[in-house]
């Protein structure tokens, strides 16, 4: 490892993020308080060129005057710098999913053999943070995937009492998430919900304990870094902070550890190196690996994100 890395986040556009409370602003302050230099690009920033056979960014540098908040880009200073000549990049792009993020992933993975990339462009091709769960089925609740709402109905029937959460998988942040309890009407419920059978749905029994709240694990490399408790408001069943859940302390239990030590170490056999676990009453409820955020219950704390970048440092670059 050289005494000065550099690193490189794939991110919106700066003036869109929170810099108090944005994980990705965060972890570039740390990499810049240790004498790194960091650098940010957007997608339209990427370039892949068969000439080179390489793939090269349109790169700000990221400076800071002793806070996240502090951060200053300069569009002046932005050149092209080859993969190559970066320690690491970041793809902490937000969603959505969409067809510009998928061309994204596309360019990236040409650059996979320039660089370390995280999480790895092929993982966030190949996996979806909804479906993720299933290859941890003993850590989560049975689940059906279908855009036939005969089906749907069907299985809410027979294995969730008719009470059911339906989630689309392609939106985040808890956009398109519904909760269906209605047995008179749940299966017109479900023909609207897949547009007469023309959109997957993913069907949960509905857990009533998400009132409790619902923990967010942040990992780094297989290890849990922070555990956080996002409380839904009052009277809603969405635990995210966009829909104004309330932050608190959590301490996990061993077999919450086990559980999160287990998925997220397989999950880096995978290339997924950073991840966000949602747990609903002790089950995996969806895994973030697009843009996982460190949660704290003070928004604009640091701990934690040292320890991050120790671990990014000691893990992936050489």
């Amino acid at each position: 490892m050289s005494a000065k890395s550099r690193h490189l986040f794939v991110i919106d556009p700066i003036e869109k993020l929170n810099p108090a409370w944005d994980t990705t602003i965060k972890l570039a302050f740390v990499a810049h308080s240790h004498g790194d230099e960091v650098f940010c690009t957007e997608l339209s920033g990427l370039i892949w060129d068969s000439s080179l056979k390489s793939v090269s960014a349109l790169a700000t540098p990221m400076n800071f005057a002793g806070s996240p908040q502090s951060v200053v880009t300069d569009s002046k200073f932005t050149r092209r710098i080859s993969f190559s000549d970066f320690s690491i990049v970041q793809m902490r792009k937000e969603p959505p999913y969409d067809l510009q993020y998928i061309e994204a992933l596309w360019i990236l993975s040409m650059g996979r053999h320039q660089t370390k990339i995280l999480n790895d462009p092929l993982a966030l091709q190949q996996l979806n943070e909804k479906l993720m769960i299933s290859d941890f089925s003993e850590f989560a609740k049975p689940m059906m995937v279908s855009s036939n709402a005969d089906e749907l109905f069907q299985f809410a029937q027979k294995h969730c009492d008719s009470d059911i959460v339906v989630k689309p998988l392609n939106l985040y942040g808890g956009r398109g998430i519904v909760h269906l309890s209605s047995k008179e009407s749940l299966h017109d419920d479900l023909i609207r919900e897949t547009n007469q059978n023309n959109a997957t749905r993913l069907v949960q029994k509905f857990e009533p304990k998400i009132s409790e709240g619902e923990v967010r694990v942040f990992s780094v490399g297989g290890e849990a870094i922070s555990w956080c408790l996002k409380v839904p408001a009052k009277g809603d069943f969405l635990a995210n902070t966009r829909a104004g859940s309330k932050l608190e302390e959590y301490q996990p239990t061993m077999q919450e550890l086990k559980m999160i030590e287990t998925v997220a170490k397989s999950l880096v056999n995978k290339g997924v190196y950073v991840a966000g676990f949602d747990l609903i009453n002790g089950f995996l409820s969806e895994i973030n690996i697009t843009c996982p955020a460190l949660l704290r219950p003070e928004r604009e704390s640091l701990d934690g994100f040292e320890r991050v970048h120790q671990l990014l440092l000691r893990k992936l670059i050489p």
